[in-house]
């Protein structure tokens, strides 16, 4: 009996090969729609969450999706109707990326909850590093990755007078030399109807060291900043490696006795 089992196996072998699933060419294989469906759909819930007069920047953020994954909206298209003919295989997709997005949302909210612990518990000593995040970032000129921001918020280690150092080096890396490149840094101290603000400009690699001193006649509220990376021709392979990253906060009797020198004559915002 298990002879003839095995040999009508046998038999049904080719008629099995023979019914698979054949996918033609023009088509995204299952791996690489998984990972466009899934820098798509991110492109969207981030467009999704912008301030109103930022909407019009849907669709540079739809195109990152597009250009990250080198495939054309034509091609996702076509592909797109070949997988709603076939729902199993579609279901399999969008399941292997719901796995996949649940992971990373555990993953993230465990770091999340690690940095908003780390923020909002500075240190109380004389001297302090506040900085939260990796002391290295990379950056590119897309939308979606051309700018780094932070925040502090006040507690009750900060003193009227304190002194809050940001520190940085910044180094261009472009396949085209001739291309441009400049990034915009900046740290800023929030207060009760009033801001002060150092900021810079650099075009070359440099240290850039900026500064602000706590207002003693204002009511301080948060220390925030951002370091925003661009060139004049929107150059993907252009990237700006920032290294050795630290915010440090003195009191008033512990500031550092040196010179801060910044990498570029520094300019306010609005000269940008």
């Amino acid at each position: 009996m298990r002879k003839v089992n095995v040999l009508f196996v046998l038999m049904l072998l080719p008629m099995l090969c023979g019914c698979r699933l054949k996918r033609p060419e023009s088509v995204l294989s299952p791996k690489k729609m998984e990972q466009f469906l899934y820098d798509y759909h991110l492109a969207q819930v981030i467009s999704q969450d912008l301030p109103r007069e930022e909407k019009y920047t849907t669709k540079a953020y739809i195109d990152w999706a597009y250009s990250k994954n080198n495939i054309s909206k034509d091609q996702f298209e076509r592909s797109l109707v070949w997988y709603t003919r076939y729902p199993k295989e579609l279901s399999r997709i969008y399941k292997r990326l719901s796995n996949r997005i649940n992971a990373e949302y555990k993953a993230a909210s465990r770091s999340l909850s690690q940095i908003e612990k780390k923020s909002f518990t500075i240190q109380s000593g004389d001297s302090v590093d506040l900085w939260y995040m990796d002391r290295a970032a990379l950056l590119n000129t897309s939308d979606y990755m051309n700018k780094l921001t932070y925040h502090i918020n006040r507690d009750t280690t900060f003193h009227k007078g304190d002194t809050v150092c940001l520190d940085m080096y910044g180094t261009f890396v472009s396949v085209d030399s001739g291309v441009p490149q400049y990034a915009h840094i900046s740290l800023s101290a929030y207060y009760d109807g009033g801001i002060t603000t150092d900021d810079t400009i650099i075009r070359s690699n440099a240290q850039v060291s900026l500064s602000v001193v706590l207002d003693t006649a204002k009511t301080f509220n948060y220390i925030s900043g951002a370091i925003s990376y661009l060139d004049y021709t929107d150059n993907r392979d252009g990237l700006l490696i920032l290294s050795d990253i630290g915010l440090m906060r003195y009191h008033e009797k512990n500031i550092p006795d040196t010179t801060v020198v910044t990498a570029d004559s520094q300019l306010s915002s609005a000269e940008l």
